[in-house]
């Protein structure tokens, strides 16, 4: 495969993707394919297939196979980035573990994959081994069910892939645990990119301050706030997520109220004051065209977390887009600061953790961007 003459900088650079328009030569049927230059040199090792929204994804920088033993030395790398994090954590997280497609969650003994591209599902045969051989786990569960997955035409996979897996993953997380059904729509079932912000929020709560969790899931936030002495109100309009809440309350004794509903709705039917109101939308802009309309309705629910905030209150604004910057999270902010007349403090911006790797080389692998505001009135 040859591409197109300065198309191939890009890919020195160690960016995994080439695009139809940036092809001059290709083959005409999907495999394993070594990427040229036009100008004669080598650039990439990885797979072609002209059916994908991403015709080539490289795997390797270097010449050589995409065989069981490169799978094991990758998964290998990628667990020893992940020495010392506990029992759950992000195993591999895609392009910038130099997987592309391809997402493994660990809990304990039971990892949770997903598989996103036609490249990564070809090569199944020679990658699943290698993990399994590598990180030797009771039982893997596949849920390859997402919306990237039917853009590139492949169909659902959902199920146990290879030994035991319990019904119900028992999830700990700084001593709060967590049933979570595999069944439960969301992900992995778990939201471990959020892992540090849930530290620093618990950090912060003081005993009898007031905790607005929006888009709560499984409450992970709530139930720290409620650890520490603080009233907390989580939202979510998954039914099934809030069971596992109030599952996981009980289990450690702690009490979180729980209102069901889209959140904007319920936003505007709350009253009183929170001392913390987190907002943690879904993915909202999955395409660069959406934006507009996502930040104007990040504005709407912005400004009703702003009314219910308490003088010196923080609001959490966290957006898992890539699409959406951080920049963007700011000019929401300003705006519904403005329609509410409030003065904010920037107190902080996070990113996702390291086992959600940043690389340098992949813009796209930056998604997670958390604003933490403090009203701050002169």
């Amino acid at each position: 495969m040859v591409v197109k003459p300065g198309k191939g900088r890009k890919v020195r650079n160690f960016y995994p993707n080439l695009y139809r328009d940036e092809l001059q030569e290709a083959p005409e049927e999907a495999g394993v394919a070594e990427a040229w230059a036009a100008e004669g040199d080598f650039l990439a090792v990885g797979y072609y297939d002209p059916r994908s929204r991403v015709p080539f994804r490289a795997y390797r920088f270097d010449r050589g196979p995409l065989n069981r033993g490169f799978f094991r030395e990758r998964f290998a790398r990628a667990l020893r980035k992940r020495e010392g994090l506990g029992s759950a954590y992000r195993l591999v997280h895609g392009e910038a573990d130099g997987l592309p497609g391809l997402v493994v969650d660990r809990f304990g003994e039971v990892l949770v994959l997903q598989v996103r591209t036609r490249g990564m599902e070809a090569l199944r045969e020679a990658w699943l081994p290698a993990l399994l051989e590598v990180v030797a786990p009771k039982g893997v569960y596949e849920r390859s069910d997402l919306e990237a997955r039917r853009q590139e035409g492949l169909p659902e996979r959902v199920g146990v892939v290879y030994g035991e897996v319990p019904e119900v993953l028992e999830v700990e997380e700084d001593g709060l645990l967590f049933p979570i059904p595999l069944s439960l729509a969301q992900k992995t079932g778990f939201y471990l990119d959020q892992r540090e912000n849930r530290r620093l929020f618990e950090a912060m709560v003081r005993p009898g301050e007031r905790v607005l969790d929006v888009y709560s899931y499984v409450g992970a936030f709530a139930l720290r706030a409620a650890r520490k002495g603080a009233y907390a109100l989580a939202v979510d309009k998954d039914l099934e997520a809030l069971a596992v809440l109030d599952r996981a309350a009980l289990r450690a004794g702690l009490r979180v109220d729980i209102r069901h509903g889209e959140a904007l709705s319920v936003l505007e039917g709350l009253e009183g004051a929170f001392h913390h109101v987190l907002l943690d939308p879904p993915t909202l802009v999955k395409r660069p065209e959406e934006l507009p309309s996502m930040k104007r309705h990040l504005v709407d629910l912005t400004r009703e977390a702003l009314r219910l905030l308490a003088p010196e209150g923080y609001l959490w604004l966290s957006s898992c887009s890539y699409y959406l910057k951080a920049e963007d999270l700011l000019e929401v902010a300003r705006r519904a600061a403005a329609d509410r007349g409030i003065r904010l403090r920037v107190h902080a911006l996070t990113h996702q953790p390291g086992d959600h790797p940043w690389s340098l080389h992949i813009p796209e692998s930056l998604y997670l961007k958390t604003l933490v505001l403090q009203e701050d009135a002169l």
